[in-house]
């Protein structure tokens, strides 16, 4: 026998007020029954709401890493330009008076490209000891320049060497002296 009913048999509690604690005793399960399922909704929300930013912040992160990425890439061709730049002004040996011709290949291949030298510029260019390079002033642009700055240019910047021979030794001075 229940609480219930010895406190109904001794007359201390009446039928109506017993039914209605069953009553408020099964509406306070529900209740509570309810505000855990609630509970329980909620902290998957906030656990699925957790995920969401976190994955975000993951994406944010990523493509702020790929955009340093880009920069630092842009920033170091820029870097390289500039370096390739100021090497060859600073070696450019084409000389105003120059009247000679030499053609030379674009780096394409494709079309018959001339430069003004002196005689003795076409000479270092055929053993080696000059390099024709590409400038950025204009389209036109070839500077002269010894082959030591080529060299150094070829490291870092090898689409600006147009004309590099393999050095070689002063064989027309060597025919020159066995004719005499």
């Amino acid at each position: 026998m229940s609480l219930r009913d010895e406190l109904l048999k001794a007359g201390l509690v009446s039928a109506d007020k017993a039914k209605k604690l069953d009553s408020d005793g099964r509406k306070q399960d529900h209740q509570r029954k309810k505000n855990q399922a609630l509970a329980a909704e909620e902290a998957a929300r906030q656990v699925e709401t957790r995920r969401q930013a976190e994955a975000e912040a993951a994406r944010k992160r990523e493509q702020d890493r790929r955009l340093n990425l880009e920069r630092e890439a842009e920033k170091k061709q820029r870097e390289l330009i500039a370096r390739a730049r100021q090497l060859i002004d600073s070696h450019r040996l084409n000389d105003p008076q120059a009247e000679i011709f030499y053609n030379f290949l674009d780096s394409d291949g494709h079309w018959i490209r001339a430069i003004r030298v002196t005689p003795s510029q076409r000479k270092a260019l055929a053993m080696g000891r000059l390099a024709i390079l590409r400038g950025d002033r204009d389209e036109f642009d070839f500077p002269l320049a010894p082959r030591e700055t080529a060299m150094k240019l070829a490291e870092f910047a090898p689409n600006r060497v147009m004309v590099l021979h393999p050095e070689s030794e002063d064989s027309d001075a060597g025919e020159e002296e066995n004719l005499s």
